[in-house]
């Protein structure tokens, strides 16, 4: 079955990232894959979205969700890398106070930013016909979705083993 314009909207996703973010060692598993293979922590959220709610995004519209993101991603990237920098060391900053003020300002910023991107992801797959599984199938352990495989073609990982069992330890954490 087909779906388009309603299957998500900007709250409801801000929420379910924000609550399977911090659940088990997702945030960790997903920085990983930030960091070391470049896949979007957003858009890698938003497959496990599918996963959870028996939606299917293929290649192709996978494709056109991580396009969307691209300016969003430059920004956050920029953002975050600021933010490391200014990360604040208690030993070494004369002030100390003043510093870790500022992280937590760069913090809060990046929050803002991730948040429009989310707007952005969210916009983009309502302007997609994305297909549910059938009744029940999401439910059912064992059965694939193939969102994982739009994910592994989309950032180029099929032939990185690391990368794909990260995939599949971040999937785990999500029953």
């Amino acid at each position: 079955m087909k779906h388009n314009n309603s299957i998500l909207n900007a709250t409801d996703f801000w929420q379910y990232t924000g609550s399977r973010y911090s659940k088990g060692d997702i945030a960790p598993l997903a920085i990983l894959l930030q960091d070391q293979h470049g896949v979007n922590v957003n858009v890698l959220l938003f497959v496990c979205w599918c996963i959870e709610h028996g939606f299917i995004i293929n290649l192709p519209q996978l494709k056109t969700v991580i396009d969307a993101t691209e300016t969003s991603e430059v920004m956050l990237k920029q953002h975050r890398q600021a933010r490391k920098r200014a990360k604040p060391d208690e030993k070494n900053d004369a002030d100390y106070e003043h510093a870790l003020a500022k992280y937590k300002q760069l913090k809060d910023d990046e929050l803002i930013l991730e948040k429009a991107q989310q707007v952005v992801i969210v916009d983009t797959v309502g302007s997609l016909n994305v297909a549910s599984m059938p009744a029940g199938a999401s439910d059912m352990s064992g059965v694939f979705n193939a969102s994982v495989a739009a994910l592994i073609n989309a950032y180029g990982l099929r032939d990185k083993k690391e990368a794909r069992g990260l995939i599949s330890q971040l999937l785990k954490q999500l029953s």
